[in-house]
């Protein structure tokens, strides 16, 4: 800002000098040094209270009082002086607090018109023919209104780069606040637990020990599965996910990931239960697949209440195989089913809430089904409850 009004001071200055040592003391010339005191006052304004949108305004007012009073008595809409007109709604739209470059591109029509009317009325002496003065002015509004177009669209693009910022930084926060609830909720725990068998507190208590020992082992595995969640959003953003591919028969990935989540499902006292259909074998990646199994098993037996089903079910479909995991949960509500497979995607329910969760999960899924070449999806069951399903080709 300061070095803009510098520069504008210096050139008004030149100008100021050159009609000084050309046509001595004048109208113009005095004109001119008005340009220069009020750029200077505008500087000074800025310096002492470091407003830039109103030293902006001032400059910017300034600048279109100097132009038009030069032009009225230097031929008018002939004037050489306005060819600086379209240089104004650039300079506002990136120092004026009020007056957009819109406004200013106006405000400067309305000074055209008039001289025109000046013109019209024989108030000013032109030594150019009257004929070219509508041209004059419709040339002068037309560049200012080309470089007002220009400056609204990059607004409009710097206003987007600021909305991109904002979200980056709301994700980058999101982000932090994540990992650190993840991180610190399984590190005090198993930090307790780890504290009272290295005291020797529970010698005597063996029974005491071992539920230390599974708390541990479970918040371990735990802080296993966040990092390598971190791991696996990081590779699936930056296009580095690799799939082993070869040909599988996903009843037996879904067999595995069964047998694995058993252990929460009775924790829970939920009952774990699958209707496998004969399938066509698919090319896939085993390990991944069975991922995307494991994580749909622990979600709905996390979101499940005590004593309801998760049923997992596999069947051949048009496309090739889907496989469905169904429960007898809450459901998900209809304002956020379009915000599941999302980056840090969380109800907010009571019980959501109270089953944690780092929100990368179906994000994860949804990126290892798309790379696959399949889909994955959420609908709700008539009954109550979530039905998620994927769907492979043959």
């Amino acid at each position: 800002m300061v070095a803009l009004l510098i520069f504008g001071t210096l050139a008004m200055f030149a100008m100021a000098v050159v009609r000084l040592s050309t046509e001595g003391i004048g109208t113009v010339s005095l004109v001119a040094c008005f340009g220069v005191f009020a750029l200077i006052a505008s500087l000074v304004f800025f310096v002492r209270t470091g407003k830039s949108g109103a030293a902006g305004d001032l400059m910017i007012l300034s600048a279109i009082a100097a132009i038009f009073m030069t032009a009225i008595y230097d031929n008018g809409l002939h004037s050489r002086v306005l060819t600086w007109l379209p240089t104004l709604p650039l300079i506002a739209n990136f120092t004026s607090a009020r007056l957009t470059a819109m406004r200013t591109t106006l405000l400067a029509l309305f000074g055209l018109l008039m001289l025109l009317a000046g013109h019209q009325m024989q108030w000013i002496a032109s030594s150019y023919p009257d004929e070219s003065l509508f041209g004059r002015l419709a040339a002068g509004f037309g560049s200012m209104l080309f470089v007002s177009a220009i400056a609204y669209a990059y607004e409009d693009s710097r206003r987007q780069a600021d909305k991109e910022r904002d979200a980056l930084s709301r994700t980058r926060s999101d982000w932090v606040s994540m990992v650190s609830h993840e991180l610190r909720t399984p590190l005090t725990s198993l930090y307790g637990g780890l504290k009272l068998l290295a005291n020797g507190k529970l010698d005597e208590q063996p029974e005491k020990q071992q539920t230390l020992l599974k708390m541990s082992t479970r918040n371990t595995e735990r802080l296993i599965g966040l990092v390598n969640d971190v791991l696996d959003v990081e590779r699936l953003s930056e296009g580095h996910f690799e799939l082993n591919l070869q040909m599988i028969d996903l009843a037996d990935v879904v067999d595995e990931a069964v047998k694995i989540q058993q252990y929460l499902a009775d924790e829970r006292g939920i009952s774990l239960s699958t209707r496998l259909e004969p399938a066509s074998s698919v090319m896939a990646d085993p390990d991944r697949l069975l991922q995307v199994v494991q994580n749909l098993l622990s979600n709905a037996i996390k979101f499940s209440r005590a004593g309801g089903e998760v049923v997992v079910h596999l069947a051949p479909s048009e496309e090739g195989v889907m496989c469905t995991v169904e429960d007898e949960g809450e459901g998900v509500s209809e304002a956020f089913s379009d915000h599941l497979f999302e980056r840090f995607a969380q109800e907010t329910s009571d019980t959501r809430r109270r089953s944690g969760g780092s929100g990368l999960g179906l994000y994860i899924c949804k990126g290892i089904i798309e790379l696959h070449g399949g889909q994955i999806g959420y609908r709700p069951r008539d009954t109550g409850g979530s039905e998620f399903f994927f769907t492979l080709l043959r």
